[in-house]
């Protein structure tokens, strides 16, 4: 039973974060912070479905082609996994820096994948300072609210 009220949690987070994620007026990615969570924190098979599960969810909301959201996101977990299982200490600084690291990662895949295989989202201008803009505030929040299990 605690698997399924675990489980129900991050499904109403996962949601949560999509809505606010695509309300245009925030223009925030707080998606990044919950996979770069989800890899450092769980174990590899449950956190690479959810990472999967993410980027379909967040593919089918944008009606464009499926996969630039699956490839970023299954990229950003097996990356938060490097982390997790080399030889870093995961403090609150480096949870920030690579916070801010991922969400550039992140946008740049989705951009690049459209930009490739679909037509161009937008100007490659608009994309770099929102792309600063939401990686400044994931930093910020990867700092604030990641922190080591022991804590």
């Amino acid at each position: 039973m605690t698997w399924l009220k675990d489980n129900v949690l991050w499904i109403a987070l996962v949601i949560l974060a999509v809505v606010i994620d695509e309300s245009r007026v925030l223009r925030v990615n707080i998606i990044v912070v919950l996979v770069y969570y989800m890899g450092i924190r769980w174990k590899t098979r449950r956190a690479v479905l959810w990472a999967f599960v993410i980027g379909v969810l967040l593919d089918s909301i944008a009606l464009k082609i499926l996969g630039p959201n699956i490839l970023s996101k299954g990229t950003l977990m097996f990356m938060a996994y490097f982390f997790q299982t080399g030889i870093f200490n995961l403090t609150p600084l480096l949870n920030g820096i690579l916070c801010f690291a991922f969400t550039v990662i992140d946008n740049f895949i989705v951009y690049y994948s459209l930009t490739l295989f679909d037509t161009k989202p937008a100007e490659i201008l608009y994309v770099a300072h929102t792309t600063l803009y939401q990686s400044i505030v994931n930093a910020v929040v990867g700092f604030i609210f990641i922190r080591e299990r022991d804590e």
